[in-house]
């Protein structure tokens, strides 16, 4: 089980990374002089699926559901790292050292569509010389259904609950009050008798508190977290919350703390009478711990995700539709040649910070771009190989400049990552390199096919703490989260065009404009999140001001 901090938390690359491949239909024919030609190329792609890295039972490259982080038997401590400590306390408490924590089955289902509006502007200065405005509107919807353990009461569906339920602190503030209190009383009375009761009775005092102390105050944290006040003995430096969690009542865990509890009680009750005899009142201690009836089941654990007072403190796990601007591009193309059987132009494209990162709350928020500045070199190139057949290339790379974003910070292998985690970190999204290679044979003056082959590799995303200090808070570095960023993927697509551009130079059509039909499938990939993705780009592009 691995990665949904990520994707969860990194579900939003993939949508970054969908559209930052070149749209096929585009060739290296310059424009006219004083020529405006107005694109639309809305793109639909969507994904369930990755080429993933590192699951277990299953080969890096190979395709997996989105969800199969979070597709597991017994949820626990190796999918939700933050509750290791509480499952150590249980171990304590228990006093079962293979105790583990297990909230019970889970099922997530997640698929990702994206639909990408873009409208672009370019103006030809000259034969050579043109620049151009790109602005594009997002729609993602990312859908996430979480099945958790089963409610019912039958015998199989008792299989896919775990042995802990929510923690009655969590639902009724002071729930275990009065246990903390007769506690804190208890303690304190044996520390006391312990070293000025009578004589005689020191020894047993000492003895008293030293059996209960690890016992009493595991039960205390687990109830509600380390108390704010130095007096008490369960107190230690740095303050740990209670557990969203604790073992149910009339299971191994839930019975084994009852009767370690009774036992310490009855014990301390013995030594009370004695003192007692002795003429030395000391509290009695017998307040009840009240442990959870019904372990987790699909509404707790949806209820647990989206709980802002809980540990996570993160949004539904649920269908999010978001309808963004995205990263806007300034571009300018210069034309290298124009010859009868090569063309070839350059392009620089600057893309601005104006797009939506996904937020660190949401689990499956997807983003519209990476909201921080490119800058990116194009050569296209069209070899004409004979009337019928030539071949389009697009060799593209981009250095991605660095920004200031807010995540939470763990390693890929947690599965969600708590909000105490959350930091300011600088990141450095890695520079990308971009292969397309479209052959296109003209069936007439006016149509062509085009069978296209496209390769898209970006480096490792670089991440470091604005603040040294959340280090030593979080106590992890902050470069844990460059794993698993870099990606590859191939992709195949065909490609219809419809073109009037010929007939119109020949006085045989009025408008001049061309019509690009897109089906592209991604059949390739690497390094844990490249989406295994299939879409459909429609380029529309109209020119005006063409010159017969």
């Amino acid at each position: 089980m691995r990665r949904i901090s990520a994707a969860l938390a990194h579900f939003c690359c993939l949508s970054i990374a969908l559209l930052a491949a070149p749209a096929h239909g585009q060739d290296a024919r310059p424009l006219q002089r004083g020529t405006l030609r107005i694109s639309l190329g809305p793109d639909w792609a969507r994904w369930d699926s990755r080429f993933g890295r590192g699951t277990p039972g299953r080969s890096d490259g190979s395709v997996e559901p989105l969800g199969v982080d979070f597709s597991t038997d017994s949820l626990g401590v190796e999918q939700l790292g933050f509750l290791a400590a509480p499952q150590a306390t249980m171990r304590t408490v228990t006093g079962l050292q293979d105790f583990r924590l297990n909230l019970g089955r889970a099922r997530l289902t997640l698929n990702a569509s994206v639909r990408v509006m873009p409208l672009s502007v370019e103006m030809a200065l000259s034969r050579r010389i043109s620049v151009g405005v790109m602005l594009p509107l997002y729609r993602s919807r990312s859908e996430a259904f979480l099945l958790g353990p089963s409610s019912d009461t039958g015998a199989a569906a008792a299989l896919t609950r775990g042995n802990v339920g929510f923690n009655p602190a969590w639902q009724t503030a002071g729930a275990f009050d009065p246990f903390r209190q007769a506690a804190d009383s208890a303690l304190l009375a044996l520390q006391a008798q312990a070293t000025s009761g009578p004589p005689a009775l020191r020894a047993q005092a000492q003895a008293q508190l030293d059996a209960m102390l690890p016992l009493v105050c595991g039960l205390y944290v687990l109830a509600a977290g380390t108390p704010s006040s130095p007096t008490s003995l369960c107190y230690q430096p740095g303050a740990v919350p209670g557990s969203p969690f604790l073992p149910v009542a009339g299971s191994p865990g839930g019975d084994s703390i009852a009767a370690r509890l009774a036992r310490a009680q009855q014990q301390y009750e013995n030594l009370r009478q004695t003192y007692a005899a002795n003429g030395v009142v000391i509290p009695p201690f017998n307040a009840a711990y009240g442990l959870p009836n019904t372990p987790l089941d699909t509404n707790g654990l949806r209820q647990f995700f989206r709980d802002p007072n809980g540990p996570l403190a993160g949004e539904s796990l649920a269908t999010v539709v978001r309808t963004r601007l995205g990263d806007v591009e300034l571009s300018a193309r210069f034309q290298l040649f124009d010859r009868a059987r090569f063309r070839s132009q350059l392009g620089l494209v600057a893309r601005l910070p104006t797009g939506y990162v996904d937020s660190p709350h949401n689990w499956t928020d997807i983003g519209a771009g990476d909201r921080q500045l490119d800058i990116e070199a194009t050569l296209r190139s069209d070899v004409v190989l004979s009337n019928e057949l030539w071949v389009h290339s697009a060799v593209r790379y981009g250095v991605q400049t660095a920004d200031e974003i807010d995540r939470r910070v763990a390693p890929p292998n947690v599965l969600v990552v708590p909000i105490a985690n959350l930091a300011r970190v600088r990141r450095d999204l890695g520079d990308y390199f971009s292969l397309d290679i479209t052959p296109n044979w003209q069936l007439d003056d006016a149509l062509s096919l085009g069978l296209g082959y496209q390769y898209y590799r970006v480096g490792v995303t670089r991440f470091s703490y604005t603040d040294p200090a959340d280090e030593a808070r979080i106590g992890l570095p902050a470069n844990v989260l460059d794993q698993e960023t870099a990606m590859w993927w191939m992709r195949a697509a065909a490609v219809l065009t419809f073109s009037t551009l010929s007939r119109h130079a020949d006085g045989r059509a009025r408008f001049p404009y061309t019509v690009t039909a897109t089906h592209y499938r991604t059949f390739q990939g690497g390094g844990g999140k490249a989406p295994d993705a299939s879409g459909f780009v429609l380029l529309i592009r109209a020119y005006v001001g063409v010159r017969r």
